[in-house]
């Protein structure tokens, strides 16, 4: 079987991604960069910091543990493909659809989660530094949700463990700010994420330990969005800035979910050559 048309133009759509070309805007984001490096290293001098880290490690780990148990996204999925898939009985039958029909089902899902995500940051930039704790958790769970649901839709079980984790590296990823050349976090990043979904992430996280492997992700992602997120503490420009940095993180990870998952969806069906 050889993918169809729409698949083969999805796949040099996701590869053009993960190869963007360089332009005079990549010599810019390196001074913003450099900016929010020194952001974090900031952070981790200041009082409270460790902390702050601390309340948000928990709050990333009871995230992640109420998602395994999260199944409305899963059963509503399968009766939204149902209604117009015929083909479509469980879970597991997603995988055999044409990419065409997935992607219409992805619709609108970056557009929602973006919205929430400016919404959420404005509420939570009045407070200053002592809103980075909720604000940092709570975008961290709009995330995680909707690289659930770019996962769902593609037919992967987020309630499994390295499917969680999976997502998690997605958001921890995104949190970089040491990629210049690259819109995204992509290369060596993607390829790190992308074993996740392999046996060798698999047998990985085995030895690790789930809890452990969770908790250093939670930690990293924690300190990368605690350094940028300082900025927040500026009187009057902190829920600008608050909403602001919320919706470029979530529009980044939507895009990163929305074209891994893509592959991830392609590869199973067609074998990993495909991808290559």
């Amino acid at each position: 079987m050889l993918p169809s048309a729409y698949e083969k133009a999805a796949l040099r759509e996701i590869q053009e991604w993960k190869n963007p070309p360089r332009s005079w805007y990549d010599g810019m984001r390196g001074k913003v960069d450099e900016m929010w490096s020194g952001a974090t290293d900031l952070a981790r001098r200041l009082p409270g910091v460790e902390w702050t880290i601390d309340n948000i490690v928990t709050g990333l780990l009871d995230l992640t543990n109420e998602i395994s148990h999260d199944s409305v996204w899963r059963d509503g999925i399968i009766r939204e493909f149902a209604r117009t898939e015929t083909e479509i009985e469980e879970f597991d039958d997603i995988s055999r659809l044409d990419l065409e029909h997935v992607d219409s089902a992805l619709t609108g899902l970056k557009a929602k989660y973006v919205s929430l995500a400016g919404a959420e940051g404005a509420a939570t930039g009045f407070a200053g530094f002592a809103g980075i704790v909720p604000d940092i958790v709570a975008l961290v769970a709009l995330n995680l949700r909707a690289a659930g649901e770019y996962a769902t839709y593609c037919g992967f079980d987020i309630r499994t463990q390295e499917e969680r984790i999976f997502a998690l590296s997605i958001l921890d990823y995104v949190a970089k700010t040491s990629d210049n050349a690259k819109e995204l976090a992509i290369e060596p990043a993607y390829r790190v994420v992308k074993k996740v979904a392999t046996s060798q992430g698999v047998n990985a996280i085995e030895q690790l330990g789930f809890n452990e492997a969770v908790e250093r992700i939670a930690r990293a992602i924690g300190m990368k969005l605690t350094g940028r997120k300082l900025s927040q503490v500026v009187p009057i420009a902190g829920a600008a800035v608050g909403a602001g940095l919320n919706v470029l993180y979530t529009r980044k990870v939507c895009a990163t979910a929305h074209n891994l998952y893509r592959e991830r969806f392609l590869a199973r069906k067609y074998g990993e050559s495909v991808t290559a």
